[in-house]
């Protein structure tokens, strides 16, 4: 299928704007297939195993349940189509649409003289009640000969005009087409949300209380709701969106006037084949070839000279240029591969819990009992009298400083900017619920709960959920209090002595470089002392799933 270039922006390979979905020849150049489709279209790939058809296949999900599979496909000139293939493709879903280069001739679709691909095309199309779709005009224009015919159609299972067109340099031309589905597809625009911080500070300075009531634990749970709500809103009514129209890279007027007469120049020897025209087609091609060359030659040039290491813009720019967009492949499960969105999350939600399972390796008995005992013992007792140091406004600042405003946010959809941007009553308002958790003993079950994403791991088959680490994005409010935990849970163990010296993991000023040292100065002082220095190491599967 191919689409209008004055109103699509082609990337390749896949980016965040379209994803492409290739079906990559590896034995020799030429032929192969891909779909070209935006990512805010939801759907997925749907392999079709063929010999005589090279295809590529997604299904688009529609709302109200509907589906349509879309193949492209390209037939090589030489052999004999096999319809059982064409049949297993249209029979997919209700609704099925292949395009691409059949190599067939019909009067029915061509001029010219058909072929027998054409008729053996035709009876089926004639035969299973299916709907051809293709151009008034030709599509293949032979660079060495002086004809023309249609190679590239379409053919409709229930869904319908073609047109060919007149824009690309190659001798088959793009066909359109248009598809009546009955849906409405809104178009989703591409924005940019810029955010005023003086009004989301008055806002938030309003709306407010610095001193809140609270007494129970539910009472926290509820302020955290209200308060949470208070910045969601405040961020909304101080942000606005501004449209991006137009492509990002926009051609100088001259050359957008070239491509224009060579695509008229290009259209006069299709209809013709005066060789005249074909020359100054080809002469006004490498023309607009080397201008585009030029032209983005010395924008590239503009835009290094105008990067600067002082104000980050080169190392930003550095990063935009080594990021690379990762395309999730069909997951490999128990029960076969997963393609849709819902069926990848529930292979995830599975190889994560079996990850998440008792060791099945042999154990202690009595330890684990003694473990078990000890538990059930200190959750039966009486919780002992807490007293932890409370906090304050001032050490609730001082974290709030330290903060990353680039990092992701949470569930709650707060980022570490706008609570930079607190006013003082907001942050007397935190205090205060701070200061109720630690008196509680209550940790609230909305900090809980996290967005999990999931990352490749490098060198590993993309394919196996077993091969991709989660990353649990937590909410950002609820982080201040951890690190406000985090600092009496030391200062308690330090003073208690409660972790041992040989401990370095979690431990402030104790990294693995120290741990190293440490181990080596053991060695040396073995080897010093004529000692034989044995070590027993332990490796955690899995350790930071």
């Amino acid at each position: 299928m191919s689409l209008p270039s004055k109103k699509f922006i082609f990337v390749l390979p896949t980016t965040s704007k379209f994803q492409t979905t290739p079906a990559d020849r590896l034995t020799h150049k030429s032929g192969g297939t891909a779909i070209l489709i935006k990512n805010s279209l939801p759907h997925h790939p749907t392999p079709i195993s063929s010999t005589s058809f090279e295809n590529t296949s997604i299904s688009i999900d529609l709302p109200n349940g509907f589906h349509i599979t879309l193949a492209s496909i390209y037939r090589p000139p030489h052999g004999k189509i096999n319809t059982s293939e064409l049949h297993r493709i249209l029979n997919q879903i209700s609704k099925s649409i292949v395009v691409g280069e059949f190599n067939a001739k019909h009067p029915s679709w061509s001029t010219g003289r058909s072929n027998s691909n054409g008729a053996v095309i035709h009876n089926f199309i004639a035969s299973n009640n299916l709907i051809i779709i293709a151009p008034q005009e030709p599509t293949h224009f032979p660079i060495n000969a002086p004809s023309s015919s249609t190679l590239d159609f379409g053919i409709m299972c229930n869904i319908a005009s073609g047109t060919s067109l007149n824009e690309l340099s190659s001798d088959h031309n793009p066909v359109l087409f248009e598809i009546d589905i009955n849906i409405n597809l809104s178009a989703l625009p591409k924005t940019i949300k810029t955010k005023n911080w003086s009004v989301f500070s008055t806002i938030i300075q309003n709306s407010i209380p610095g001193n809140p009531l609270i007494e129970t634990t539910q009472d926290i749970d509820d302020a955290i709701t209200k308060f949470t709500a208070s910045i969601v809103t405040a961020l909304n009514q101080a942000s606005k969106a501004k449209i991006i129209k137009g492509p990002p890279r926009k051609l100088p007027p001259e050359i957008v006037d070239k491509i224009k007469l060579k695509n008229r120049w290009h259209k006069f020897w299709q209809m013709t084949f005066y060789p005249p025209y074909k020359l100054l087609f080809t002469k006004l091609q490498n023309e607009i070839r080397e201008d585009i060359n030029e032209y983005d030659n010395n924008s590239w040039k503009e835009l290094l000279e105008s990067l600067n290491p002082e104000d980050n813009s080169l190392f930003d720019f550095n990063r935009k240029l080594t990021k690379k967009f990762f395309a999730l492949p069909p997951i490999l499960y128990s029960d076969g591969l997963k393609y849709t969105p819902l069926g990848k999350a529930n292979a995830f939600l599975h190889s994560l819990e079996n990850s998440f399972q008792v060791n099945p390796e042999p154990y202690c008995n009595d330890q684990i009992r003694g473990v078990k005992i000890a538990v059930n013992d200190y959750f039966k007792a009486p919780p002992p009298p807490s007293n932890p140091k409370l906090t304050s406004p001032k050490e609730i600042i001082d974290i709030i400083k330290k903060l990353n405003v680039k990092k992701a946010t949470g569930p709650d959809g707060i980022p570490n900017k706008a609570i930079k941007m607190l006013t003082i009553n907001a942050i007397t308002h935190l205090t205060k619920i701070f200061n109720r958790c630690l008196q509680l003993n209550h940790f609230p079950t909305v900090w809980k709960i996290a967005h999990v994403l999931m990352f490749p791991k490098p060198n590993q088959n993309p394919k196996l959920p077993g091969s991709y680490r989660p990353i649990s994005l937590l909410s950002n409010i609820g982080k201040i209090f951890e690190k406000l935990l985090l600092a009496r849970l030391t200062e308690f163990c330090n003073d208690n002595s409660i972790i041992p010296d040989d401990q370095f993991g979690f431990r402030k000023n104790h990294s693995c470089v120290h741990q190293l040292l440490r181990v080596t100065n053991t060695i040396c002082e073995g080897f010093n002392a004529k000692l034989i220095t044995g070590g027993v190491f332990l490796d955690v599967r899995k350790s930071f799933d």
